[in-house]
């Protein structure tokens, strides 16, 4: 073969090879949400790099019914669906308060003084704090009706809760009750007032307003002289007392009437009101008047004889008032169907609800087949259905999930009232009575069905879904800090020591390192391990050798998840208090993310969890679920001919 042939016959095989790499590029799956994101009125394809999209949500928050400011100024409001969240800074910031409150319809709060707080529920009765909403109890001795309205203290001794069968009274700081209701007729009680003399007045749903004297045996009625003209002015939803005690009512659609002398005669004070659906009534220390409708707030400087809108600054889509508060100093707050504001008179309100708008996502789990469901801290699971958001918290105690684990039967979810698990295609979760000493505090499940529960008493075990547990004996006792199960390679390290086990070999010490410890570690087919200490990216190679990544990110990251794209296991990524970063060349260098629009992303990043494309979830802090899409730098055909050869 003459030499000129030779150099012919290799260009042509290399122009052939790079005409089937050329019409050969794998093709790689679609990516979650892409018709939702390209939908987007900014819309940007993915630039080179990673390039982070919010997908709305999971975003909202139930009707907020009650708000309650305790003698320290801690701000407590009472949702439908979600219950309890406090804010110690003015509103500014929130965070949920349900540990032991096993009932999240909350329909009134009552702050007793600097410690003790009252949660009243639409089936569950009445829930008692004594640290400031850190922890609730049961507190339904002798309540006969566990369906709780309204709470107030009357003459700074008895404490009175309006239920739905009337009136109980507390006379030892709530720990029993008993029926304070003679007269009443045990009708649903909706308000609770009592004046400087000490008359009780309690406004009801469906008999108007009731009256009990200072000494008297019985509550009587207090509606002659109300002008009635169908059965809404009978509904009384609020009872506030103005200046010299004027007396006021709020009716379901009837507006307002006010009364001078304890209920004997009645007046009605709607001049001014546009909206006549009455839903809360409050007063501040000057004795202006707010009243709560379902178009927003009105003001009364005049005992209520007349009203005036106090709309600036609210969502002119959404202004139904449900609920007041006043603290101290003349702020109020006022809780809507998803808003809450604070504002005084001459000043705009300020929304207050982006905070309670958006739980921190604390993990995700994402399948092709089921989507995507989240577990957040203090509104419990959501799953995505057709590009739209649903709670799935049926049968949920504590809404903080801090892990979640999918079997081939059931979805399990690890709480801080223990382990919950329901089947996948159904939507009821049902608590684990399978007893495990200590506190739970990482969740996994292996390729066989077999259930891991790390505890602070060592790494347990169940075969059978959850029903028995079996100590994992190889390993200590110590408290286990993370836990990766990939197929049945599982990897669990407590304070100092990694541990590691497969189908092959049993439990065998990988290290013992008194420095610091591993947040999460993860196994890399044909590559080793890789792990993360707070700050730091570690890789334990198949010579069992550990070595730092130095690739240098910001000074002073923490480093909170990790995770390794399926199909490139140099590709890495970092979730940090300060964003997602990634390296395309094995830790050797990084780089942060970016938003679509082209800034840098700095939000906290709770964990990372890749997809089959090039999709990664993000579980983010502030932020809702991100959608992060990788795309590499593309290599020239020359490029892919050096590497395939």
């Amino acid at each position: 073969m003459s030499r000129r042939l030779g150099y012919l016959i290799i260009t042509a095989l290399i122009v052939a090879i790079a005409l089937v790499l050329f019409f050969n590029q794998p093709k790689e799956a679609p990516f979650p949400f892409a018709s939702v994101i390209e939908r987007f009125p900014d819309y940007r394809p993915p630039g080179e790099g990673v390039s982070l999209y919010p997908i709305g949500g999971p975003f909202g928050i139930d009707t907020i019914e009650t708000i309650e400011v305790g003698p320290t100024g801690t701000v407590f409001v009472g949702t439908f669906g979600s219950g309890v969240f406090l804010s110690q800074d003015g509103g500014n910031h929130w965070r949920p308060s349900n540990l032991g409150l096993d009932e999240k319809f909350i329909s009134t709060l009552f702050a007793l003084d600097e410690q003790r707080v009252f949660a009243g529920t639409v089936r569950n009765g009445l829930f008692k704090s004594q640290d400031n909403g850190g922890h609730w109890k049961h507190a339904n001795q002798g309540l006969e009706n566990l369906d709780v309205k309204t709470m107030t203290l009357r003459s700074n001794t008895d404490i009175l809760a309006g239920t739905g069968r009337g009136v109980f009274r507390s006379r030892d700081g709530g720990t029993t009750w008993t029926p304070f209701n003679e007269g009443l007729d045990r009708v649903r009680v909706q308000s609770i007032v009592e004046t400087k003399t000490e008359t009780l007045f309690a406004a009801t749903q469906g008999l108007g307003v009731f009256k009990r004297e200072k000494g008297a045996a019985a509550w009587k009625s207090a509606i002659a002289g109300f002008s009635f003209e169908g059965l809404e002015e009978r509904i009384v939803r609020a009872l506030v007392l103005g200046k010299d005690d004027v007396l006021l009512a709020g009716t379901m659609s009837a507006g307002i009437f006010w009364s001078a002398d304890g209920g004997a005669h009645w007046e009605n004070g709607n001049s001014g009101l546009v909206n006549r659906s009455i839903r809360t009534l409050s007063v501040d220390n000057s004795g202006l008047l707010y009243a709560g409708t379902g178009d927003g707030v009105y003001i009364s400087k005049n005992n209520g004889k007349s009203w005036s809108p106090f709309l600036e600054g609210m969502d002119q889509e959404e202004r139904q008032i449900h609920s007041f508060a006043v603290d101290p100093t003349g702020i109020l707050y006022a809780g809507g169907s998803q808003e809450i504001y604070r504002g005084r008179e001459q000043m705009a309100w300020e929304a207050l609800h982006d905070q309670l708008m958006i739980s921190p996502i604390l993990n995700i789990i994402y399948d092709e087949k089921e989507g995507i469901t989240v577990g957040t801290d203090g509104k419990g699971t959501y799953i995505n259905r057709q590009d739209v958001w649903m709670s799935d918290n049926l049968g949920l105690v504590n809404l903080s999930i801090l892990g979640m684990a999918r079997g081939e039967v059931y979805l399990y979810a690890l709480t801080h009232d223990g382990v919950y698990r329901r089947q996948r295609i159904r939507h009821q979760w049902s608590r684990i009575e399978g007893n495990v000493p200590g506190k739970a505090t990482v969740i996994g499940i292996s390729a066989d069905n077999r259930l891991y529960l790390g505890t602070t008493s060592g790494l347990y075990s169940s075969p059978d879904q959850g029903t028995t547990w079996e100590k994992e004996e190889a390993l200590s006792s110590e408290e286990i800090k993370t836990l990766s199960i990939e197929g049945m390679k599982i990897l669990a390290a407590t304070e100092n020591t990694l541990w590691s086990k497969s189908a092959e070999v049993g439990w065998e010490k990988l290290m013992s390192n008194s420095e610091s410890t591993f947040q999460q570690v993860l196994s890399r087919p044909d590559q080793g391990l890789l792990a993360v200490t707070e700050d730091k990216v570690w890789q334990r190679d198949l010579s069992a050798v550990w070595r730092e990544l130095k690739g240098k990110t910001p000074e002073g990251l923490a480093i909170l998840s990790l995770a390794v794209d399926p199909h490139n296991s140099d590709l890495i990524y970092i979730g940090s208090d300060r964003g997602l970063f990634w390296s395309a060349d094995n830790g050797e260098s990084w780089h942060p993310a970016k938003q679509y629009q082209g800034g840098i992303f700095e939000g906290r990043i709770n964990q990372v969890v890749p997809t089959q494309s090039s999709a990664v979830w993000l579980a983010t802090e502030a932020d809702g679920v991100v959608l992060a899409i990788s795309k590499p730098a593309k290599k020239s055909t020359l490029e892919q001919l050096r590497d395939k050869f």
